[in-house]
């Protein structure tokens, strides 16, 4: 990874253009389902989600597309009809070569449903547990995934993800045995236990890496600093958890030089958005906070050399500086 790689400022863009100029770039060879997002580069959105939640979509130099997490879904809004399809149709895409779910939290699972019933969905992947907080609700998705024809794989620490070819995709977590198991009900939650065994991806493309470790906090990151060390180091980072419980002992260890917050203003009414905390977390360390509560959907486009971020608006200057 280089330390140094060219950054751009963000652009203001509006929402229409933001949507089509990624699925007008000239065409090349491809599945035909799937026109490229920008020809031979990596394009990674960070949807500003209805209600709290996290959805990224993924588009490969090899022009396949990846979902990652798929927002909330509630009785007047769905992120997987209202968020994820919209980008999806602007950009030509029909298919959706594979969803990974980082852990079974409605905010992270809730557009699933719709997308897997409505798309053809590849491939279904999330990290195979089983243990205390699963719930039928999830193991449903599961299975209507399977119903739809898709491919359903568990991945663990380790694993290798053939998402293309100018991709490195590794999963850093959970180990095969999860974390957190047999820990007393007294003292970790099981909110905790599924939040900290989230599905985290290391994605590689030449010298720029983004890391999406979902909920991670605590005894994660923990695991994964011990067990990767610089490897867990990353040019772009998806804020874990939203931008909660994140220390500067962690921001020292990855060091990233963008970080994104998937999240609302404030959280239960009751507290700051967690982007709040992920400037005071991060900024220290250098790495420049996007929200999209704040800066709306996100999006970070890499040559594998050096990568550029656009916002879908300008950051509010009710945010803080």
């Amino acid at each position: 990874m280089n330390r140094r790689s060219e950054k751009k400022s963000s652009l203001r863009i509006s929402a229409w253009l933001f949507a089509v100029l990624a699925g007008c770039a000239s065409s090349g060879p491809a599945e035909p389902s799937n026109p490229p997002a920008a020809a031979g580069k990596l394009v990674v959105t960070f949807l500003e989600t209805k209600g709290h939640g996290l959805a990224v979509v993924l588009q490969t130099p090899g022009n396949r597309t990846y979902v990652i997490d798929t927002g909330n879904a509630a009785k007047d809004f769905d992120n997987g009809r209202d968020t994820i399809a919209p980008l999806l149709e602007a950009r030509g895409v029909k298919e959706i070569d594979g969803i990974a779910i980082s852990h079974p939290h409605a905010d992270h699972y809730g557009g699933s449903p719709w997308l897997l019933k409505n798309m053809v969905v590849k491939r279904f992947i999330d990290n195979g547990y089983e243990g205390r907080g699963q719930t039928d609700a999830y193991r449903a998705i599961r299975q209507l995934a399977k119903e739809r024809g898709g491919t359903y794989l568990a991945a663990h620490a380790g694993d290798l993800l053939d998402w293309d070819k100018d991709l490195t995709v590794e999963v850093l977590s959970p180990p095969k045995e999860f974390l957190l198991q047999g820990s007393d009900p007294e003292k970790v939650s099981e909110h905790a236990v599924l939040n900290n065994n989230s599905l985290t991806l290391r994605i590689q493309h030449g010298r720029i890496v983004l890391m999406f470790p979902g909920d991670a906090y605590g005894s994660e990151s923990n695991y994964m600093a011990k067990n990767y060390k610089e490897r867990i180091r990353s040019t772009v980072l998806c804020a874990p958890h939203h931008g909660f419980n994140s220390t500067p002992g962690y921001a020292q260890l990855v060091q990233p030089e963008v970080v994104v917050a998937s999240c609302e203003a404030s959280y239960g009414g009751q507290m700051k958005s967690p982007a709040d905390n992920a400037e005071r977390i991060f900024r220290p360390v250098g790495a420049t906070v996007y929200a999209t509560t704040w800066h709306g959907s996100v999006e970070v486009v890499s040559d594998g050399k050096s990568y550029t971020v656009r916002t879908q608006r300008t950051r509010d200057i009710k945010g803080p500086r």
